[in-house]
């Protein structure tokens, strides 16, 4: 399903809905991990494409940080999450593509905005031990955590790290 882009904005409540209802039939109540991540994989693509080409069209310029750049990037983020989630327990454990986990975890992470919120702080937790599932090293696990606490979900950082992660990941593409 194709998410429409409206004025310049992608359809934030259809991603939402799309998003939540793959979680919910696929990860919450089924442990489906190979349909998640079947169905994530086209939104996530969607969303990276989205704010890549939004980017390149105002020279790099980051987006305001109004309300809907602050449900883009909560969303986004949280699909990078799960998306990371469905490919690790899927690939049992993942022999396959650890860097790409680390690397939708780590933008989970940073990308996360209001963290002080009980939703988010949950989620970041969750963030967090995935990540150290993944990666095995307590210190790189704890620096994540700080470097995410200190930032403290403020959605200009959040925006401004999403930038960073596209610009890379189109290198690893």
């Amino acid at each position: 399903m194709e998410i429409q882009v409206i004025r310049d904005h992608l359809d934030i409540v259809k991603l939402q809905e799309k998003m939540n209802s793959i979680v919910f039939d696929y990860l919450d109540t089924s442990n489906n991990y190979k349909k998640a991540m079947r169905a994530l994989t086209p939104l996530y693509t969607q969303v990276f494409t989205f704010y890549k080409e939004y980017l390149e069209a105002r020279a790099g310029e980051l987006p305001k940080a109004n309300t809907y750049w602050h449900l883009f990037i909560d969303c986004s983020a949280k699909l990078c999450y799960f998306l990371a989630a469905s490919i690790y327990y899927s690939s049992n454990e993942l022999q396959q593509t650890p860097e790409k986990v680390e690397r939708l975890l780590l933008n989970a992470a940073y990308s996360l905005p209001s963290i002080e919120q009980e939703e988010n702080e949950e989620l970041l937790t969750a963030i967090i031990a995935l990540y150290g599932e993944v990666i095995e090293d307590e210190e790189k696990v704890t620096a994540l955590r700080n470097n995410v606490l200190a930032q403290k979900g403020d959605v200009k950082q959040c925006l401004q790290q999403f930038k960073l992660f596209v610009e890379k990941e189109m290198i690893h593409s």
